[in-house]
C-alpha cells in the first residue's frame, strides 16, 4: 500500500468552462477490471495552499453532484500532513476511500500575448514619423501587451484497492493566476472525464 503513495505523491493538474483550457492528454488503463469508484479522496497540490484547498472542496462538491461520495483532503487528513503517505493511507482505512484523486501543477511558463487591437505602437509610431504613411506598418495605434502565465496541470485516479493507476489527464490552461474561475474550469472538466469515462459509480 505504501509503494504505490510514494509513487504517486512524487509522480505528478484542468480544463474547459473557461476556454483558455485545454486537455492535451487522457490515459485510460483499459485492462482495470474493479468497478466504478464510489467513494474517492480528493487532493490537490497547486502553487499555493488556498489555490489547492479551493479546487478540493469545488471536485469533491461536483462529483457528490454526480452521485459519488467525495471528501477534500485537507479536511480529512491533519494540517501538515497532505503528503504524509501514513496519513492518506491511514486516512483510506478510516473513511473506507476506494479512489485516490491526485492533482497538481507541473509546470509553469511565462508567455507574452498580444490584444487583438494589433501589435507594438512603438513601431508603429517609428514607422509613421519616417514614411508619414500608416499603411507601411501592419502595428495599429493603441495596441497593448500583456504577460500571461500558462500552467500545465496533471490528475491521476488511483484504486485504493488495486494499488493501480487507473486514469490520467494532462491539461494546460493560460491566466494570471490560478483564480476561482479557472478552478471551476478545472474541476468540471475533470468530472465530467471521470463520468464519461464510465469510473464513477451511479448512483
Amino acid at each position: 500500500m505504501k509503494k504505490i503513495f510514494v509513487l504517486l505523491l512524487f509522480s505528478g493538474f484542468l480544463l474547459v468552462a473557461c476556454s483558455a483550457t485545454k486537455v492535451t492528454g487522457v490515459w485510460q488503463d483499459k485492462n482495470f477490471q474493479g468497478k466504478p469508484f464510489e467513494n474517492i479522496l480528493v487532493v490537490s497540490f497547486f502553487l499555493d495552499g488556498e489555490a489547492g484547498r479551493m479546487s478540493e472542496i469545488q471536485l469533491a462538491r461536483l462529483l457528490r453532484k454526480k452521485g459519488v461520495s467525495a471528501s477534500a483532503g485537507h479536511v480529512v487528513l491533519p494540517t501538515g500532513t497532505r503528503s504524509s503517505v501514513e496519513k492518506i493511507t491511514e486516512a483510506i482505512g478510516n473513511h473506507a476511500f476506494d479512489g485516490i484523486l491526485i492533482s497538481r501543477v507541473v509546470d509553469k511558463i511565462e508567455e507574452t500575448r498580444t490584444t487583438a487591437q494589433g501589435a507594438c505602437k512603438g513601431r508603429w509610431d517609428s514607422d509613421y514619423r519616417q514614411s508619414q504613411r500608416y499603411s507601411l506598418s501592419s502595428c495599429q495605434p493603441n495596441s497593448m501587451t500583456r504577460t500571461t502565465a500558462v500552467y500545465g496541470l496533471e490528475t491521476k485516479l488511483y484504486s485504493a484497492k488495486d494499488k493501480v493507476l487507473v486514469m490520467s489527464l494532462s491539461s494546460k490552461t493560460s491566466d494570471d493566476r490560478l483564480s476561482d474561475t479557472l478552478v471551476k474550469g478545472f474541476v468540471k472538466t475533470v468530472a465530467d472525464r471521470l463520468s464519461r469515462a464510465g469510473l464513477l459509480a451511479k448512483p
